[in-house]
């Protein structure tokens, strides 16, 4: 389970790539704004030019000089007012100003942690300052009815000051607690957008195989239009590929049959005059040949049949009946190979099919069940429904096929490699053809005891309340 949630995280979607985007484009955003922020600070002469504030500052000063307390207070209450105006966060000298107040050689106030070795080395000029690797500007005033001084001290350095908001967390605080509460909406966002993307994907999900129509669906929005207009462009070159295809394969296919059976018959005709056992034995050859290749273009005809009747509209089919009248015709054949055909059917069974693709399959599935059963054998026929499917089992009594090559046999001319009895390879292929056109699935298992194939099919019932 662990291991499902780490992959499900790890697996690249869009919706999650366009999200981490967003959250990335605010994080540029919000850093581009803070670095703006820092460089018109450290541009803005800030407080140092204002003569209102160092007017305060020294009338606070000389005026309560008789009442340190107050005058500590006060100028404390002006300091913290400085800092709340014109500080960036927090109130450490690297983000906010500083200030410094001397009487003579006498220091009667400053604020706390203020940058050491800061000193004008003119009054009432502005300068820039370089203390500790730091940039800072400071412009000192001095009282014109006393020598009280007053020094204001601001931050000059963006890029500092941009790494000490950091550390304090004014930089990354705001972005880890906006995130979580910006997700869930910038979600929603891209999954609404995402809506008509999604809408030609469910319609390209419930689309059968052998369905190369172009999509209904045309959106209007340009760059889903130019990739459904794509998508149809490609379904129509397939469509016509496999058209051209289906046509020469049944137009060799019905060529072939008029040789063949010519051939068949000349050879008939030859082996009834045959004067010895040698050229009865060659033709006896021809003839197997002949048959070989009667069934081969036989089967090809049905393949292309069934692929042919893939858009023919379904119809209600009573299972149960067509399984027992193709049993009575393969009766014969069962006959001729000394096998016997059981049928076991619990109910009455109806689905959704096409009446000669069902033929095709039923045919071609105990057709082989007679063919690889022993003289004696049994081919057992059962249907049955479980929940709301139908299950149709071929099982007989031959060698069965390998679990290796279960899935290999649905290849079209495939055959298994230990198989000794003569085929195309196409008859399983036609088989998995039909059933995937009928919604269905099919499967190939070892019989009961171990001994033989079972061939399992199933179908979605037509009225499954019946059931």
């Amino acid at each position: 389970m662990m291991l499902r949630g780490w992959n499900w995280l790890l697996r690249p979607t869009l919706v999650r790539r366009l999200l981490l985007a967003q959250m990335l484009l605010l994080t540029v955003l919000w850093s581009l704004f803070i670095g703006y922020a820092m460089f018109e600070t450290s541009r803005a002469p800030g407080p140092i030019n204002l003569d209102r504030t160092y007017e305060a500052i020294l009338g606070v000063a000389d005026n309560l000089a008789d009442e340190p307390e107050r005058q500590f207070k006060v100028l404390h209450m002006i300091d913290q007012a400085v800092r709340e105006g014109y500080g960036v966060g927090g109130d450490t000298p690297k983000l906010s100003p500083s200030i410094r107040v001397q009487q003579g050689d006498r220091l009667i106030y400053q604020s706390e942690d203020i940058p050491a070795g800061i000193h004008n080395s003119r009054l009432d000029d502005a300068e820039t300052i370089y203390a500790n690797g730091v940039r800072w500007r400071a412009r000192t005033v001095q009282s014109p009815h006393s020598d009280t001084r007053v020094t204001i001290i601001v931050p000059a350095d963006a890029l500092d000051m941009l790494v000490d908001m950091n550390s304090r967390g004014y930089y990354s605080l705001p972005l880890l607690i906006s995130l979580p509460f910006l997700l869930l909406p910038a979600w929603l966002s891209i999954r609404v957008a995402l809506r008509p993307w999604s809408r030609i994907a469910r319609e390209v999900a419930a689309r059968g195989p052998h369905n190369l129509a172009p999509l209904a669906f045309k959106p209007k929005h340009l760059e889903l239009s130019s990739m459904v207009d794509r998508i149809n462009g490609l379904l129509l070159r397939i469509s016509d590929s496999v058209a051209r295809e289906r046509n020469f394969i049944a137009d060799a296919a019905h060529e072939l049959r008029t040789p063949l059976a010519a051939m068949r018959v000349n050879a008939e005709a030859l082996q009834s005059q045959a004067a010895n056992g040698q050229q009865q034995e060659l033709l006896n050859g021809i003839l197997s040949s002949s048959n070989r290749a009667t069934r081969l273009v036989s089967q090809l005809l049905l393949l292309v049949r069934s692929d042919a009747t893939a858009s023919v509209s379904m119809e209600p089919l009573a299972l149960d009946v067509l399984v027992q009248d193709r049993l009575a015709i393969l009766s014969a054949l069962a006959k001729a190979q000394h096998i016997e055909l059981e049928l076991t059917s619990e109910d009455e069974f109806f689905i959704f099919a096409r009446r000669e693709s069902l033929t095709s399959l039923i045919d071609n599935l105990v057709d082989n069940a007679i063919k690889y059963s022993p003289a004696g054998g049994v081919v057992t026929v059962g249907l049955r429904h479980e929940q709301d499917e139908v299950v149709l089992s071929i099982a007989d009594e031959g060698p069965g096929i390998a679990p290796a090559l279960r899935e290999r046999v649905f290849d079209r001319f495939f055959r298994n490699p230990d198989q000794t009895q003569s085929g195309s390879g196409l008859g399983l292929a036609i088989a998995r053809s039909v059933v995937l056109q009928h919604s269905g699935k099919i499967r190939l298992d070892a019989a009961d005891g171990e001994q033989g194939l079972l061939v399992e099919v199933r179908f979605p019932l037509a009225w499954p309340e019946a059931a």
